[in-house]
Order: structure tokens, then sequence, then C-alpha cells
């Protein structure tokens, strides 16, 4: 199919695939076997071949028309994270189905090993309920809401889930006049991908070891290996050409596209002159990420979910309209910046941090100023903090707002939560004279009926973390929760709207840096092995924060009522 803007459906990417919890540990030295090393550090974090491809997707903010994930989780405390987390970074879901209620099905787990002196990596994936996600699951999310006209112009899967599913994936995208997109991963050992997987796919996605499998080849030679430097593009590699027409012989209707870590990809795809001669040799093009890429003289960290994010992105760059190469090359170019950093899904480009050669369509005319959308003041004169709310609230180019900081005085409200928020976005709109939002955190705890609440800020510069813990002294009841309040209001006069978000937990004493606020003496229910906000990673917090869950909220209120937020702006 093409990938040009006139032949493509309007309806964004639906990646259909597994969503795992990632349980990460980086050593010196990965083990062989029978071998027990001693780890450096270890983290937790949302990951999945499907859901990083996703995040991906949506996080450069290339696809026109947004990112959707069919997947199943668990009913526990890994799913949740991970449901939080597509909500965080602007990734929709199968409300009504996401959850697998058996209680058999643990939510997908993938322990990782990480070699630090090189970022190569080890994973065994346990794919709980990911094997839950049936053909009629897919066929129903697809079709059911889906016409020919009206489909996502791009649907991507892998190997992660059945193989039953995987292949619906392929048909019921291709029934809505999608591009199908395949990627082979984990590459089968066990079993044999039917024609059919072929017949199906637009564009198959292997990386060169997944390509030796599938075609039944031994492994590479290790000492064939060191003998490609890193950057060079093997261009006599015939075997590796050889493999992937022959992949391209069995029905792939555009393109077999090998990724090779760090010497890029290559395309080979069907003569557009054929016309369906198969005598006609396809055409085979190198790509790399772009030279002037700026992150090219970093230091490689961490290879995990480089492939995903080259799976993701290049789908989000089709949907937007672009070649096969050039959406490639700048899909090489996200994989590139993704290694320079720790995590899968932590280590993908948002779209504020992309380098103009990695832009794209909207989210390239929003950055550079072309694109005019009404602003929204955010009250705050806090840089980082409005890094992160326009990180999660504009995840997607489809988002007709912009958000920049205003740094007033506001007096001091005292009461309830929601009463203060609502007064202090009442007074920063009539005192910019426009829409503004404002956000306000609270520690309640259960004990003290709620206090200190809003003045937690307060409380801590007066008292510290175990002034605050000596204020439940004497109780039994150290529950708490943790509340941000973000109000929105279209401009002086106009109707305030809340978004109360909420993490409960409980009061302990400090773990973790001290230098976060009030994050060393919050354990929330919703986190993994008892840690503190303190003691979380960046991605584990906002997958279940307060500030998350607030924001969350926000950003659907204005993707539904984006048309009546800007009549009301223009009163």
């Amino acid at each position: 199919m093409s990938s040009s803007k006139e032949d493509s459906n309007e309806g964004g990417v639906v990646i259909v695939g597994s969503a795992n919890q990632d349980l990460t540990a980086y050593t010196p030295v990965l083990p062989t076997i029978g071998q027990t090393v001693m780890g450096t550090s270890f983290i937790t974090s949302c990951g999945g071949k499907g859901a990083n491809q996703a995040v991906a997707a949506a996080s450069i903010s290339a696809s026109p028309n947004g990112v959707r994930m069919i997947c199943r989780v668990g009913n526990d405390s890994f799913g949740q994270a991970l449901l939080s987390n597509f909500q965080n970074v602007g990734v929709t879901y199968e409300k009504d189905h996401v959850v697998c209620e058996e209680t058999k099905y643990h939510t997908g787990v993938a322990p990782i090993l990480v070699d630090t002196s090189s970022g190569d990596n080890m994973i065994v994936v346990a794919p709980g309920a990911n094997y839950a996600l049936s053909p009629s699951d897919i066929e129903t999310a697809i079709l059911g809401s889906s016409d020919k006209n009206k489909g996502p112009a791009v649907v991507v899967t892998q190997l992660e889930i059945k193989p039953e599913s995987a292949l619906q994936a392929l048909k019921s995208g291709r029934a809505v006049g999608a591009t199908t997109i395949l990627n082979p991963a984990p590459a089968p050992e066990d079993w044999v991908m039917s024609e059919e997987f072929y017949q199906l796919a637009d564009i198959v996605i292997p990386n060169e070891t997944e390509l030796r499998i599938i075609c039944g080849r031994p492994p590479q030679d290790e000492n064939e290996e060191e003998e490609e430097e890193e950057g060079e593009k093997n261009v006599e590699n015939e075997e590796e050409i050889e493999m992937a027409k022959e992949l391209l012989s069995k029905g792939v209707k555009r393109a077999i596209i090998v990724t090779l870590g760090a010497r890029g990809a290559m395309i080979v795809q069907r003569n557009p002159d054929s016309d369906g001669d198969e005598t006609k040799d396809p055409i085979v093009t190198f790509v790399d990420a772009p030279k002037d890429l700026p992150c090219r003289s970093e230091p490689v960290v961490d290879t995990v979910g480089a492939g995903d994010a080259f799976c993701g992105s290049l789908s989000a760059y089709l949907s937007a309209g672009l070649s096969l190469e050039d959406a490639a090359t700048k899909a090489c170019g996200v994989a590139s910046m993704s290694v320079r950093k720790r995590g899968a899904q932590t280590s993908y480009p948002r779209v504020e941090d992309l380098p103009d050669v990695l832009r794209v369509g909207t989210a390239a005319g929003a950055a550079k100023g072309e694109v005019e959308k009404p602003v929204i003041s955010f009250v705050t004169g806090n840089k980082n903090k409005l890094a992160e709310v326009k990180r999660i609230l504009l995840s997607s180019s489809d988002v007709p707002f912009d958000i920049q900081s205003r740094d007033i005085d506001l007096p001091e409200l005292q009461g309830d939560p929601l009463d203060v928020a609502r007064e202090k976005c009442k007074l920063a709109a009539t005192q910019i004279n426009g829409p503004v939002m404002t956000e306000d955190t609270s520690l309640c705890f259960t004990a003290l009926n709620g206090m200190p609440g809003p003045y937690i800020k307060w409380f801590l510069e007066k008292c510290g973390h175990d002034g605050l813990n000596n204020m439940l002294t004497g109780f039994d009841d150290k529950s708490a929760y943790a509340q941000t309040v973000v109000a929105f209001c279209a401009g002086p006069g106009k109707e305030v709207h809340l978004f109360d978000g909420r993490t409960e937990g409980m009061i302990v004493r400090p773990r973790g840096p001290l230098d976060f606020g009030w994050d060393p003496i919050f354990e929330p229910m919703d986190g993994v092995g008892g840690k503190t906000y303190a003691e979380m990673e960046k991605e584990e917090k906002d997958a279940i924060s307060h500030r998350g869950r607030s924001m969350a909220k926000f950003r659907k209120f204005l993707m539904e009522e984006a048309e009546s937020i800007c009549k009301s702006i223009e009163e």
C-alpha cells in the first residue's frame, strides 16, 4: 500500500501486541550458563514489544490521528502501571477489554540483563495475559470500530502474542485498507510462519538474527560479526540481500526492512515498474540515521528497545505520509537517540527532544511556530514542571493547543483543595486575561482528616521529613493520599473545570534521595516492591503518580472538548 497521504487512511496507528513489565538488572558482564554475576543496579519499567512500539510512535507525535494499543494485561499492579503509562504518554487502548479478569493470567513480565560495558542485553519473556489476547478480540477492536475509509493508516504486530492473534491483526489491517507491518520478533524457533503471514504483510521488519532464523539459516559466525565495524554498511553482504529477497517472494506486498543495529537498515522493496513481473529484481537501499543527528557522538548506553523504537517511529512516519526511505531514515535516527539512554520506553525521545532532521508534519510545524495554536498559560515558574506537563499533555501532534508558562503572583488561599484550586484558577484567568491552567498538590493524612493537605510545602519546610512522620505519632493509621488538582479556565468569567488525580499510600520513614520534596516519606499502594516515590525511576513514578493521573484526565478533556474550548477562548 502506498505511503502517500493521498492513498493512506487518516486513522493513525494501531499496534497489536504485548505489554510487559520489564525487570532490568545492569551488570559489567553477562553471565554464562550456571554462572552467577553481581549487578550494579536494578529498575522496573513498562515494556513489551507492542507497548514499546506504541509509546515510540506516540512519543514523536508524527502520527496525525494518534496511536491505539490492542493488548491484554492482568488484574494486578503491573497491569495498572502499564495502563497508567499509556494514559500519560497519549496511547489509547480498549478500556472495556484490556484487563484479563481470569486470575491464571498475570501481566506479562520480562527479566532483562544489560551489559554496562557494551549495552548488549539478554531477555526472557513470560507472556501471561499477552496470550489471552484472542483473534476475536483483535477482529472486534479493528473491524468493529472502523470502516475502510476511516480505519487506521497503519497496523503493526509482533510475535510476543499467540501466532493466530498476530495473523488476525494482519488480516484485519488488510481488511480496512491499512498498511500492515509484521515485526517477527521474537523469531519463531519451535514453529514455522505460514505463507499467509507474508501474504498479509505489506512490510516485514526483522533484525539480522531474526532474518536468519525465519529463513532457516545457521547463526552468523562470531568472527564475521567482529569484522563489521560500527557505522559501516556491509553493502557486499549478498547473503542478507538474498534472504530478504526470499522473504519478499513469499508474497510480501511491499518491502522487507532488515534492521542492522549501528549500521542502520537495509530496505529490499518491490520494483515499482515490475507490474507483477517477478523476474525484475527488487530495489535494495541502505539507510542510516541522518548524518547531522546531534547524538551521533554520544556513547551507546543501552540497546534494549532500539528495534521497537525503529518499528514504532517508522509506523508513525508512514502514517504521516513519508516515503518508505524517508520514514526509515528518520526511524533510524529515533532508534539512535534511544540507545544513548538507559531503558526502553524511558529512552525514547519526546517531540520536544527531536532535532529538526527527525521532525515531520504538524509536530515540526508546531515546534517551529509554523502552526498557530491557542496558547494555554500554565501558572508556574518551574521550567522542569512545565516540561513534564507539556510532555504529558502534548504527547501527540493532534492536541490543538500549546502550553506556555506564566510566573505570576497569586494570594495564598485556604480551604478544601478543590475550592482552593477553583478560586486560584479564576484569579489567574482574570490576571492573565486568557485561557489558563493551574496545578495544586496536596498530601493528606487520613488520621488528621486530610491535613496537611495543600499546606504540605509549608509543613515540609518547617518540620522536615521526620517532623511529618512525628505528626502521626500515637496514630495506628499511617495511610495517606497524594492529590493533584489541575484547574482550567478559558478566560475571565468562564467556567472552571477541575481534574482530580489521587494516589493512595502510606507515610513511612524517609527512604531514597531526600531532595525530592516529600517523595521520600510517601509509599504508594500501586507501586511495586514497597518503594517510596523517591526510590522509583521516573517512568515508574509517572505511571502511578497523582500528577500523571490528573494530567491524563485534563488531556482527555482537551481532546474531547477541543472545539467548544476554542470557541470559548475566542468569545
